[in-house]
């Protein structure tokens, strides 16, 4: 089976910064062989343990994508210096058990290589990548040691574009880095 990489952009906005970071590291990952694709959760329902049993469509349909990928990486922003609210239903679904009656997470998430990395203002992403990582960790992924934060520039948040810097780039060739060789 080739190596496949599943992205989950914590903002669900078409032209976040955080997915320019993804699509970043997503080419730089294809140049290396290894496949690559964006998982769409906007659609999934707010977590209710009232329509866990038998799970709904769309959560299906993630759970799926997730059990396909080889490892996952989320880029993800910061709101309010947490865990944006999208990204949290989507791990809260991934971390449930498929079947009635069982407890923890389902055997397609334990031990999964995941990536972290962020966008956001002064903080870096500081906030929510320790949260994050501190979530994932609990959910039995297989956090990968660095871990990227990125300051967005002021004329990002002017202009709706985000550039990264070749002082960014090079953090991010690193954390890619050393992904691939724990792939």
């Amino acid at each position: 089976m080739s190596k496949k990489v599943l992205f989950i952009v914590g903002s669900l906005r078409e032209k976040s910064f955080n997915r320019t970071v993804a699509e970043y590291v997503s080419k730089k990952l294809e140049e290396k062989g290894i496949g690559t694709s964006f998982l769409d959760y906007s659609k999934l329902p707010f977590f209710n343990q009232d329509t866990e049993f038998p799970a709904p469509n769309e959560v299906e349909k993630v759970r799926t994508d997730v059990k396909g990928a080889t490892a996952l990486w989320i880029v993800t922003p910061e709101y309010n210096g947490a865990v944006p609210g999208a990204l949290k239903n989507f791990l809260d679904w991934i971390s449930r058990p498929v079947v009635q009656g069982n407890f923890g997470a389902p055997e397609f998430v334990k031990g999964k290589l995941v990536a972290v990395s962020g966008v956001a203002g002064k903080s870096e992403a500081s906030f929510v990548i320790s949260q994050i990582s501190e979530l994932l960790t609990r959910m039995g992924l297989n956090l990968l040691e660095e871990k990227v934060g990125l300051a967005l520039p002021a004329e990002a948040f002017q202009t709706g574009i985000f550039n990264l810097s070749d002082e960014q780039k090079t953090k991010l060739d690193n954390e890619i880095k050393l992904f691939v060789e724990k792939l």
